[in-house]
Parts: C-alpha cells; sequence; structure tokens
C-alpha cells in the first residue's frame, strides 16, 4: 500500500509557505525589488501582473514605502502604511524577502476605537504584565489581557514539553467546557508549523471556511513571511473538528526556542483588525521576554544552588579530602538538588551507594551513548537497561555524570517511580483515509474529548535546568576526581609533593614547618648567645662601677637595668616565636590590647632613630580583655610598624597610625602608614613566604603575621582603595575554645 506521507501530519512534508494561496480578506502584491515589476498578484489584486510599481504610485509615497520596509526589516515588527494604488487607498502591511517586496492590502477599517487602543490603558495592560513572579501567574493574567485586547471567546497558553508535546496551562472563556491542564501530542503541531510560529509571531485566520484567494505568478512564491498566507488544508480540517471558526496564534519565544503559544479560538468567523494585530505582536514580545526573565531566573537559582554545592565539594576535596568522603558528606544535598532519592558512586573498582538504590546493582555504562558535556539523563531508564519491576520503582530514571575519561568512574543520581496520568484532548492518535487513488493521507483527529492515559515506569522528567545542574556539579567532580587519580600516580612514584604544593594551605603548612621553622630555630640559636652575652656585660659594667664607688648621672643606672630587660625579653621573643613557628603553640593570656600595641610600636619606633615618624595610637577606652598571646600580637605590631616605616622612607609627611575598635564580637586594629600604599602586583602574594614587600626584608615578617593571627581565631587582610599604606585583622572576643 502506498502512503502519501511518512509522519503523522501531511504538514511535516508540506511546503506550507509555498501554498500558492492567501486568505480573501487581503490581497497580495509581489515585487522585484529592484525593477519595481510586479511579479506575483493575488487574483484579488488592485494592479495586475508585469505593472511597475513606482509608476502607479507619487515619487514621494514610493519612497516612504521603501523606507517602511527597511524600518520593519531591522526591528522586525509588523508596520501599517496607508498607499494609493490605482487611485484606491489601503491599509499596507510590508515586508522584503528573498529579492522581493511584499505589498499586503487591506481595506481601510472602519471601525470605533476600542477601550485598549487609549494610551493610558495600554501603559496599565503593560504595567500589569510585569508584576506576576511566577510563571502561572503570568501565563493567567496574559491569558485574560489577551482575550480583553482581542474579544475571541477563548485564550489558552499552550505550553511545550521537552518531547514537544503541549499542556494548557492557562485559559480564559466564558463557555462552559474547558481545556485547561489538557495535552495535546506533537504530532498536532509539525515541525514545519513550529518553524513558522518563530517566523510569524502573530497569525490569524478570519474564517477557517473562507475560499482561498491564489496567487498567480510565473515561479511558486514565498510567503513565509505573509500575514495573509492560506491555512493548509489539514490544519483547517483540524480546526473544523474541534468546531472553531476563527483564530489567532502568538508565538512565544523564550531563548531562542519556541516555549509555547497562545491560541485564541473563536466559534464564528471574526476578523482582527490590523491594529489588534499589531498591538497584539507587542504584548507577544512583552509576554515571551517576561516568560523569558521567569525562566531565566529559576535557572539561574537553581544553578546558583548547584555551584554553591559544587565549590563547596570542591573547596573539600582541594583541602585534602578523599572523593568517596565528600560525596558521602554531600550525598543529601545532592539528591534533594536533583530531586532524587538514590545515589550510586563508581570509583574504580569501588562503588558506593546512598539511599534508595535497586538491588541488585545496576550497569549504568549504556547511559554513556548518550552523553552531551560529560552528563546524560532519562526519566525512563528501563528503556536502556533491562529492569525488574521492584528495579524500577527504586530507579524508574536516573542522571549520569561521567568523571573519568575512560567512562571507569562515574556518579548516578536516581529517581524513583512517579505515577504519570496525562489528560488529553481526545486520543493521539492518526486516522488513515484511503484515496481513489490507492495512496493513503493521514487525517487530523476528530475527537478532543479527555482521553486518560496512565504512563508506567517513569521518573519524574530531566529537564534542560536539571541537566545544566548536572554538568555544574559534574565539572567540580570530574575535576576532583582527575586531581585524586593524579596524586595517586605521583604517590605511587614518590612525586606527591610536587601536586601537594598546588594547594594553598598545604604550601603554607610546609613552609612554615620546614623553611621557616628551620631559620628560627637558626635565629634563636645565634641571637640567644650574643643576648646572653649583652646582659652578662651591663650587669658586670653595674657591677664594676659599684665596686669602685664611681659617681653616676642620674638615671643612669635605671637604664643599664631596662637594657638587661630588653635584652631577656629580646631573648624570650625569639625563643616564643621559635616555639610558635615549629608548632603553633600561643601562651595565651587574658589581658588588654594596650600594652601589646604600645610595646610593639615603641620597639618599631627605638629600631628608626632620628629617621620615625610621627606616632598616633588611638585605643578607645573601655575594650574589652582578650585571651591573647601578648608577646605574639606584640611582635605583629612590630612587624606591621617597621613595614610602615620603611614604606615611608623618603616622604615628606611620615604620620603611622594605630587604631582599634569593637566591632561584632571581635577587636579590629588597624596599622596605616601615610606611604605609597600597596600596589595592585604586591597583593596577590603579600602574606605568602619569602615574597618581600622591602627591599632589605626576607619574606616572612607578614606571613608570620599571618599564622599568629589565625592562630588566635582571627583574620589579617589589606583592604583596598585606601590612601596609603594599611594592613587590619581582627581578634574575636570570644576566645573560641583557645585558652
Amino acid at each position: 500500500m502506498k502512503t502519501s506521507v511518512s509522519e503523522n501530519s501531511p504538514c511535516d512534508i508540506e511546503d506550507i509557505h509555498l501554498i500558492g494561496s492567501i486568505q480573501p480578506h487581503g490581497s497580495l502584491l509581489a515585487v522585484d525589488a529592484i525593477t519595481d515589476v510586479v511579479t506575483h498578484a493575488s487574483a484579488n489584486a488592485p494592479v495586475p501582473l508585469g505593472a511597475r510599481l513606482r509608476t502607479l504610485m507619487d515619487t514621494g509615497a514610493f519612497d516612504k514605502l521603501r523606507a517602511a520596509v527597511e524600518a520593519a526589516k531591522m526591528r522586525r515588527v509588523l508596520r501599517v502604511l496607508s498607499v494609493t494604488l490605482s487611485g484606491q487607498t489601503w491599509d499596507c502591511i510590508p515586508h522584503e524577502h528573498d529579492g522581493k517586496l511584499y505589498l499586503e492590502l487591506f481595506a481601510p477599517a472602519v471601525e470605533d476605537r476600542e477601550a485598549w487602543q487609549e494610551d493610558d490603558l495600554r501603559r496599565q495592560i503593560i504595567s500589569d504584565l510585569v508584576r506576576p513572579a511566577t510563571l502561572a501567574e503570568l501565563a493567567d493574567l496574559s491569558a485574560e489581557i489577551i482575550r480583553r485586547v482581542n474579544g475571541f471567546d477563548r485564550v489558552m497558553i499552550y505550553r511545550f514539553a521537552e518531547d514537544n508535546h503541549g499542556e494548557v496551562i492557562a485559559e480564559s472563556t466564558d463557555r462552559d467546557d474547558s481545556y485547561l491542564g489538557l495535552h495535546y501530542p506533537a504530532s498536532d503541531i509539525p515541525e514545519p508549523a513550529r518553524r513558522h510560529f518563530v517566523l510569524n509571531v502573530v497569525r490569524a485566520i478570519g474564517d477557517v471556511r473562507a475560499d482561498p484567494v491564489p496567487v498567480h505568478g510565473n515561479s511558486p512564491l514565498d510567503l513565509s513571511f505573509s500575514v495573509l498566507r492560506a491555512v493548509p488544508s489539514t490544519h483547517l480540517q483540524y480546526l473544523e473538528n474541534m468546531g472553531v471558526r476563527a483564530t489567532m496564534s502568538i508565538s512565544l519565544v523564550s531563548n531562542d526556542r519556541l516555549w509555547g503559544l497562545i491560541a485564541c479560538h473563536n466559534y464564528t468567523p471574526r476578523r482582527v483588525s490590523l491594529q489588534t494585530l499589531r498591538f497584539t505582536e507587542l504584548l507577544a514580545g512583552t509576554i515571551s521576554a517576561l516568560l523569558q526573565g521567569i525562566e531565566n531566573r529559576m535557572q539561574l537559582t537553581r544553578s546558583i544552588e548547584a555551584e554553591r554545592i559544587a565549590f563547596a565539594m570542591e573547596k573539600e576535596g582541594r583541602d585534602g579530602a578523599a572523593l568517596s568522603d565528600v560525596i558521602a558528606r554531600w550525598s543529601r544535598e545532592l539528591m534533594q538538588l536533583f530531586d532524587a532519592q538514590g545515589l550510586v558512586f563508581r570509583q574504580s573498582e569501588r562503588i558506593e551507594e546512598f539511599g534508595a538504590v535497586p538491588d541488585p546493582r545496576l550497569r549504568y555504562e549504556p547511559l554513556r551513548k548518550q552523553l552531551t558535556e560529560g552528563v546524560a539523563a532519562t526519566g525512563h531508564l528501563a528503556g536502556m537497561i533491562d529492569l525488574d519491576d521492584r528495579q524500577v520503582e527504586i530507579a524508574a530514571g536516573a542522571g549520569y555524570m561521567e568523571l573519568s575519561g575512560d567512562g571507569r568512574d562515574y556518579l548516578v543520581v536516581a529517581r524513583q517511580h512517579h505515577e504519570d496520568v496525562v489528560n488529553w484532548a481526545g486520543k493521539p492518535e492518526t486516522v488513515e483515509e484511503k484515496l481513489a487513488d490507492g495512496t493513503t493521507r493521514l487525517n487530523p483527529r476528530a475527537s478532543f474529548a479527555l482521553w486518560r492515559q496512565e504512563r508506567h515506569g517513569r521518573s519524574k522528567p530531566f529537564d534542560h535546568t536539571d541537566l545544566e545542574a548536572l554538568r555544574i556539579v559534574r565539572r567540580a567532580l570530574f575535576a576532583l576526581n582527575s586531581i585524586e587519580r593524579e596524586r595517586a600516580a605521583r604517590s605511587a612514584q614518590k612525586e606527591a609533593e610536587a601536586e601537594e604544593e598546588r594547594l594553598r594551605l598545604v604550601l603554607l603548612d610546609a613552609a612554615r614547618k620546614t623553611s621557616m621553622g628551620e631559620l628560627a630555630s637558626a635565629l634563636a640559636h645565634e641571637l640567644n648567645q650574643p643576648l646572653a652575652a649583652v646582659s652578662n656585660y651591663i650587669n658586670a659594667c653595674r657591677a664594676q662601677l659599684s665596686s669602685f664607688d664611681a659617681s653616676l648621672p642620674e638615671g643612669f643606672d635605671a637604664l643599664m637595668l631596662d637594657a638587661v630587660s630588653e635584652a631577656s625579653r629580646a631573648a624570650n621573643l625569639v625563643r616564643r616565636l621559635r616555639d610558635f613557628i615549629a608548632g603553633g603553640a600561643l601562651q595565651l593570656e587574658k589581658s588588654g590590647l594596650e600594652d601589646a600595641i604600645r610595646q610593639g610600636a615603641d620597639l618599631a619606633m627605638v629600631a628608626h632613630g632620628a629617621d620615625r615618624p610621627d606616632l598616633v595610637v588611638k585605643i578607645p577606652e573601655g575594650l574589652p580583655e582578650l585571651w591573647i598571646d601578648q608577646i605574639q600580637i606584640g611582635q605583629v605590631i612590630l612587624n606591621l610598624a617597621m613595614n610602615a616605616i620603611t614604606a615611608m622612607r623618603g616622604c615628606e609627611e611620615k604620620i603611622l597610625t594605630i587604631s582599634a575598635c569593637q566591632e561584632s564580637g571581635q577587636i579590629r586594629i588597624r596599622v596605616s602608614d601615610t606611604g605609597p600604599g600597596i600596589t595592585p602586583d604586591m597583593r596577590p602574594t603579600l602574606f605568602d613566604p619569602f615574597h618581600s614587600t622591602t627591599t632589605s626584608g626576607m619574606g616572612i615578617g607578614l606571613t608570620l603575621c599571618r599564622s599568629i593571627i589565625e592562630a588566635h581565631g582571627g583574620r589579617i587582610d589589606a583592604p583596598k582603595d585606601v590612601v596609603g599604606g594599611v594592613i587590619e585583622f581582627t581578634l574575636p572576643m570570644d576566645s573560641g575554645g583557645l585558652e
């Protein structure tokens, strides 16, 4: 048996744009864009074939027409202008396509001004449209507004699913029957029709039973962008089967895809005015933009949550946690993110399972055949893997993330069975008709009565937002798995240290325990001997001077005692720093900050002699005592003050300011100077070891400061967008268990 089509509808192969006729409520001319010769004309056109359009119009009117065509082409909107041809005035919608100028002509409308045409009301309509925050609210409001504007008996918002079938998600009508919640098969709107819905935002059929008017010319005419383009017989029959006499369809395009349609039905003939057509086009653009905004916001919210989880997992992995431990800790959040009930993680030959998963275990490798950017998903896993009833109940659908290039490692999120009942507007089936010549034609459906279909063995479908979330999480886990594999390989080859250097915390820890620890021990050994000798020599001098009963200046003995005390304090400081660097130990005591701040600042000032700056210390009264290691905090102030004084060398104004304030459960200390400030190229390595900010330092001062402050439970940083050099650090008012 021969069949005239290969799909469910003749429209699948029919050249809709070459239909060769128009609807009868207007006429059409196609003019060669170069020669101005009429190459095609509808049978009811006021101008014959072969006429030159320029000769039928005033020069000014012709130029205005061409300008309108250019504007319409640039803005992609309907433009209506008045033209006079052969002594008669027409409302004209012009456009240019494929080297031809198209003129669609309509008798000037004689009608009362409709309420929506008032500017205030139109502005109110647009204002109302921007208020809804959800797709459901926007769809309901859009249906009401469109019906208010065009006066049709029924207006429906029709949304396409991932498989291209549609569902009525909103409806406005005064009729007793309702299509709300009904589904329509994808075959009701074939692919060629979908393409034309994207090309033409607004499409109106004034009377389903009106006889079309043929278009004459020596070749088929492309009517892709024609408002008057006639309707394929299959679609006319489809509308007749529904009892519809007039329709208007409005395309809803979101993120460059046909999101859905606004379908308007009237049960008597109804011609839409050009003014209504234009305003409806404006509303369609507004609604599409708002739909896109809401969808993008929903997807962004989901993507941000996926990014948050991915970032947290990646941070744990890069800090040294095993990938299996990371996934175990985050399994609940991952299942919530993907609306899944189970996880299966495979790494090499080891498999770990979380939540509800099938028993016995499944082999998910067949999903790799559908991989796109490392992920695949299906709501019908039984269509790819043999499952028994119990397995289908637990894992009817699955999302697959490939975690290694060889396919050995993956993470699967499993969705349980979801009872799916679809209410179809009529049974989605084709009706065959055998023609006299022996061929078979597939006719449109004749019934639209409610037909329930129960679909078994499926989970909730994975949509494009799910796939994007899968991709985000997969990128982080793939990177962590790659690092773990590389780390294991390097460990086997005794090269794990090179990989570990990539991690900042491990690098700092290694630097502190090795280079800085050895340096501190060497400095302590070398400095303690001369410091002890200094103390001994000073004490010997005091004894000698006392034995000679010499007359000494007033205060001389006190100065010598201070020298002995400072030498002892310096030796103690060197020892404490060595112990801290080697093991991170603090000797905490509850005390005020002022002594530590002034001690460190005074030492820095003494060390610079005559080149010292003006010192300003701002410490408000009433600051609470803190659990701190006074010597270590004093060392931080000393290091920061020494850096600040060095930075101000050569400056006309030299002011070193040290201030403290209480805020949000912590004390903030700021050390600032009037020097040139911290340059952008210094900031990335400011607190890294062996990156000196001065020409004479070893580059461990700020690293040591950060280690001391972080050991106290605080943070240190260099604020941006400030004048001069500024370093700030915080100390918690609550000891946090450090004591």
